[in-house]
């Protein structure tokens, strides 16, 4: 599945196991090379990485509810959407529209259920809110409201009310916010878009729901003149069914995220968040520990980027970058934890030699497929004095700068992608060094006399699981998107 091989690609730049994770045996330490050192427990790299990889996507949002971005983002003129209710007419003051006809479908009501059809007239400048953000999530949304964060419930039109206000200080058409689907807080219909269909649409058969959440109601139902049998039924199930269909990668694609404007609660100058996340999983991380000159901070990072040309940044493409590291590293981590978790079905206390080579032969392998790119026919231990990992040093660091070694510095990068760009850095660091650490596990393990050595890898040891240290680090992450 995606989500774990997302799971487990960053678990393998994960800064600390899990508290429930049984400690493995590590590898001995044999002067650590330079690049062979855990992160500090607080890093955030790896959160930035995963925020940037599942922006616009439905499933990762539904999960790790309240949200830790700003994404400023622009929709293209030319790009149709919905707005349900029941009357004809444009609004004149924010409203929502949706991106498919089934989520504003939903939204009729009333005995004369319209859909209006809008298509933008020019290039919108939005702003998305990460997380379940239309739903259990309003923290990021009150900073911009208030300063701050604050908790409790505030009516939604109040809440669109006070984003379009800062909106229209700082050049924000709309704002971007997530539930079911994705929704469009749109501050201005006149200035945005030209109506291209306001149609008094068939009513909803919704006996079996409660008809007191729109003015109006949702029933009796009037049936057409003429119209011969049922009446859409179960119109709520089929927001779901739109929803999922930007549930993963590339998501919803009529949105293109400005990554150079990027603002993250993971940064790690955000000091007052770290003691409240430190050790918990990323689906229980919340900005109500935010102090207000954090907030603040963050805010006025937002209206700077926001005041910069909207195509100031280096036009790098992020995106593609993060998705080329989650495809390359996501499915092959997955597998590899899986060959290295085939005695788990066993109760003895040890696995026979012969089941203990073939698990570390074919996992040498695994691994051995993720670092071949950057092997070179002058890296090998040598003969002689023994040099630990230290062999694997260069090995490391091409694959560690595979993806960033070429990007533009200095002026051409905004202080956002400077943080993608550590975050990305950050990850594969912890990927490729990982990979090294188990490969030198196995290097020589098909080794006559090594053979025997394969049990200390992916054995047991007084009911304990003793496989690579590494492997403790995916494992921790299994449940964790």
């Amino acid at each position: 599945m995606r989500t774990t091989c997302i799971s487990l690609l960053l678990a393998a730049a994960a800064c600390v196991a899990q508290g429930a994770q049984v400690p493995l045996l590590a590898p001995p330490n044999d002067g650590n090379p330079s690049w062979d050192k855990d992160p500090d427990v607080d890093a955030t790299g790896n959160r930035i990485f995963t925020s940037v990889s599942e922006l616009m996507q439905l499933w990762p949002g539904t999960v790790v509810v309240q949200g830790h971005s700003f994404a400023p983002c622009t929709i293209p003129v030319g790009t149709v959407f919905y707005h349900g209710r029941g009357d004809e007419h444009v609004p004149t003051v924010p409203e929502w529209l949706a991106f498919d006809f089934e989520h504003s479908y939903f939204f009729t009501f009333g005995r004369e259920p319209h859909v209006l059809t809008f298509v933008t007239k020019r290039a919108l400048r939005i702003l998305n809110f990460d997380g379940l953000s239309a739903h259990l999530s309003t923290e990021s949304q009150s900073i911009i409201m208030y300063g701050e964060v604050r908790s409790g419930p505030v009516p939604t039109f109040e809440i669109a009310k006070r984003l379009c206000a800062w909106g229209v200080k700082n050049g924000i058409d709309g704002f971007i916010r997530m539930e079911e689907h994705f929704e469009l807080i749109e501050c201005d219909f006149e200035s945005s878009f030209d109506l291209l269909a306001s149609l008094r649409v068939i009513p909803q058969d919704e006996r079996t729901k409660d008809g007191g959440r729109f003015p109006g109601g949702r029933f009796p139902v009037e049936r057409p003149a003429g119209w011969v049998g049922s009446l859409p039924t179960d119109s709520r199930s089929e927001v779901d069914v739109a929803g999922k269909w930007h549930d993963r990668a590339p998501g919803e694609t009529r949105v293109r995220v400005q990554y150079d404007k990027f603002v993250s609660f993971y940064d790690p100058a955000v000091t007052s968040l770290v003691e409240s996340r430190r050790d918990k999983p990323r689906e229980e991380h919340t900005l109500k520990p935010l102090s207000k000159a954090d907030a603040q901070t963050k805010l006025v990072e937002l209206e700077a980027a926001l005041a910069q040309p909207w195509d100031a940044g280096s036009g790098v493409d992020w995106a593609s970058i993060v998705h080329v590291v989650v495809e390359r590293y996501g499915e092959r981590i997955e597998v590899l934890a899986h060959t290295l978790a085939a005695d788990a079905p066993h109760n003895s206390s040890s696995l026979s030699a012969s089941v203990s080579y073939e698990i570390a032969f074919k996992a040498r392998q695994q691994v051995l497929i993720m670092l071949a790119p950057h092997f070179t026919t002058s890296d090998t231990p040598g003969s002689g004095v023994d040099s630990g990992k230290a062999w694997l040093t260069p090995v490391v660091e091409r694959c560690a700068a595979t993806h960033t070694r070429g990007l533009p510095a200095g002026s051409l990068v905004t202080t956002q992608e400077v943080l993608i760009r550590g975050a990305i850095e950050d990850v594969m660091q912890q990927i490729c060094r990982r990979l090294a650490r188990m490969f030198y596990l196995t290097y020589d393990i098909e080794v006559e006399d090594k053979r025997l050595g394969a049990s200390s890898v992916v054995g047991r040891s007084a009911g304990r699981g003793a496989r690579a240290h590494d492997v403790a680090r995916l494992d921790a992450g299994l449940g964790e998107v």
